[in-house]
């Protein structure tokens, strides 16, 4: 796989994903960005619930992984599979995973004795907290690879944000600001998640050609 291909792929799991949330939001009557979580749209008995996890979570993350894979190699200095490498991949996979894996809602809210929603639930910490540790480790790569010097301070912007991000998904409901709107404070932190990925795309389009040259003219 070619970075540009990899940065592509970056690019349009956020894409794909923002656009059809909001398409599939407006074909579910009386659904809510703040308070719905994202998953209802998938959940058993919501309405387009395949077409949803298939557009909304089962591309994103097999774009994702393609995505975080690529730019794992091209960071790293020996182009190896490293520790980043599965990480990101994993992540990506676990985003797709949501998606293979729908929630069972009842009432409104998650039906935690269903082995769907453990499933679900499970997926979705696949994708975060590898995501979150390839972050800061991405930082530590960056900064042996000189072609990838100018994106270093961003990472370490990046990483924190990915703390905030993950820490949002969980202590929501405790924050008076998001404790009754549940779904604003997901859709943040999905925020901080597809950013991180576009802004790393962006530099990978960007940063890895300029790597190519140097080594050719080397």
């Amino acid at each position: 796989m070619t970075e540009r291909v990899a940065g592509a792929a970056g690019i349009a799991a956020g894409v794909i994903f923002w656009t059809a949330l909001f398409g599939f939001a407006a074909a579910y009557p009386g659904y809510s960005h703040s308070h719905k979580a994202i998953s209802e749209l998938g959940a058993f008995g919501a309405p387009h619930a395949l077409a949803w996890n298939l557009i909304g979570f089962v591309t994103p993350g097999l774009l994702l992984a393609a995505c975080g894979a690529g730019l794992a190699r091209a960071i790293d200095v020996s182009g190896r599979r490293t520790l980043v490498y599965w990480l990101l991949v994993i992540s990506g996979l676990g985003f797709a995973g949501t998606g293979l894996i729908p929630a069972e809602m009842r009432d409104g809210s998650p039906f935690m004795q269903s082995p769907f929603t453990i499933g679900h639930v499970v997926m979705t910490l696949l994708s975060g907290i590898p995501w979150t540790i390839a972050a800061f480790l991405v930082v530590w790569r960056i900064k042996h690879n000189p072609a990838w010097q100018p994106a270093r301070k961003v990472s370490i912007i990046l990483a924190a944000g990915c703390v905030a991000g993950l820490a949002l998904n969980i202590l929501a409901p405790a924050l008076p600001v998001l404790a009754h709107r549940p779904g604003l404070g997901q859709r943040i932190s999905f925020g901080i998640y597809f950013a991180w990925f576009l802004i790393m795309a962006l530099h990978l389009l960007a940063v890895a050609p300029r790597d190519r040259l140097v080594r050719a003219a080397a």
